[in-house]
């Protein structure tokens, strides 16, 4: 494996264990005590990110709890790496007979299963594990799907315990020729107040535009416990993981298909065209930044006025009375937090390249695979290293060329 591919690695695994210990760390685990949360956890194979499957003991998890603790999210990357996965094979008669059982009973959990096999003489628990068993039903989509009718509706009990975040399509604005261009709405609600905390228009429904939208968010109302999303691109990316974990923020992913699972924020887009967009004349905006200061007379409005499902309350009051739950960043952390990440090998004339461009570094890092961290548009690059941001400046070429550099005498490369 190249150094590329194993800091892509490195970075799934942070994520990896990460998820297991969000709902510990926001206090979200069904469980009664984060100690029985961790030992489920446990009981089952996980998916590793490189696709096998794998098993930790409950003490690896919490240690992994801990060390995020101490460390942040950065404290979850991997010292070292083992990529050999171990599996034992169940032969097809037991295979078949496992479907039969489940199948005839589809409530059967795996454990059931086992014991069931065990007591019939179907298998001898010295050769076959109950997490055999798991992996293989696992393995199987068609036990493991939740049938539309059985998604329940939810509420969030506290403010900030969840957000909704989602895109729609909205109207059309004309640019300096004429050309018609469409517009996207990027809007975030407060699960448990139903209060708009978060919006955007933009001409591109992309990631970037999305990590705008929850960076004013954040600025403003405090940070979620978890953050609620379609499956899309513009929410399942590799930066967006990244920030959330450094956020202590959990990411739900909407099941495919299963629109009805974001209630409440397509209500709110509903409620906002037919309030708002349709008795609006798009023609008189020159630009998004227009549409956002006329929505925002929308937006205080309807988080000021009173809301059937909140029993007359209103979205600002609701979320104000359960202030003690917001969790606020400081302004230059959160900058950074929202800077995005990158790995990149310095070459022998101490410059590396991002997206398109070239940016020049210190000779001691010539060779060295290092750490960068940028806004989107490239305004600022910094290098990551111990900790520090280290600004580096974008190579002109022109000025460059008339500026005498002197070659090191040997190169990392050169010297191994």
């Amino acid at each position: 494996m190249n150094n590329s591919k194993k800091d892509d690695l490195d970075t799934k695994i942070a994520l990896f264990r990460y998820e297991l210990i969000i709902p510990v760390l926001n206090r979200t685990y069904p469980d009664r005590s984060a100690l029985q949360y961790f030992k489920r956890i446990a009981s089952a194979p996980l998916k590793y990110p490189d696709g096998t499957s794998k098993e930790y003991s409950f003490q690896t998890i919490r240690y992994w709890y801990d060390t995020y603790q101490k460390e942040g999210f950065s404290g979850l990357m991997p010292k070292t790496r083992n990529d050999k996965g171990r599996s034992r094979k169940l032969n097809k008669t037991l295979k078949n007979k496992i479907i039969e059982m489940k199948q005839t009973n589809p409530r059967m959990t795996a454990t059931s299963i086992y014991l069931k096999l065990i007591e019939d003489g179907n298998i001898l628990k010295k050769d076959i594990s109950l997490s055999t068993i798991t992996r293989f039903i696992a393995s199987k989509p068609e036990f493991n799907h939740i049938p539309v009718e059985d998604m329940r509706a939810f509420e969030m009990e506290h403010t900030n315990d969840m957000w909704q975040l989602d895109t729609t399509y909205c109207s059309y604005i004309k640019d300096s020729r004429g050309h018609k261009l469409r517009t996207y709405l990027i809007m975030i609600i407060d699960d448990h107040s139903r209060m708009i905390v978060g919006y955007g228009f933009f001409l591109e429904d992309n990631a970037v535009n999305v990590q705008t939208v929850l960076k004013r968010a954040i600025s403003k109302y405090g940070v979620p416990k978890r953050l609620y999303a379609d499956n899309g691109k513009p929410y399942k990316n590799e930066q967006l993981p990244i920030i959330c974990a450094q956020l202590q923020i959990q990411i739900i992913h909407a099941q495919v298909y299963h629109g009805n699972s974001k209630g409440k924020i397509e209500r709110s887009f509903k409620s906002v065209k037919e309030q708002w967009m349709y008795n609006t004349d798009f023609d008189q905006f020159k630009n998004t930044e227009d549409i956002d200061s006329a929505f925002a007379l929308y937006v205080n409005k309807k988080n000021n006025s009173p809301h059937a499902s909140l029993n007359g309350n209103t979205p600002v009051n609701v979320f104000m009375d359960d202030e003690s739950s917001i969790r606020r960043v400081e302004p230059e952390r959160l900058e950074k937090i929202f800077y995005h990440t990158a790995t990149r090998k310095v070459a022998n004339d101490a410059t590396i390249r991002l997206n398109t461009k070239v940016f020049e570094t210190k000779q001691e890092y010539i060779g060295s695979r290092i750490t960068i961290k940028y806004k989107p548009d490239l305004s600022e690059v910094y290098i990551f290293d111990d900790d520090s941001y280290i600004k580096i400046s974008e190579v002109k070429k022109v000025d460059n060329s008339k500026i005498k550099r002197k070659r090191p005498l040997f190169s990392k490369e050169d010297d191994q």
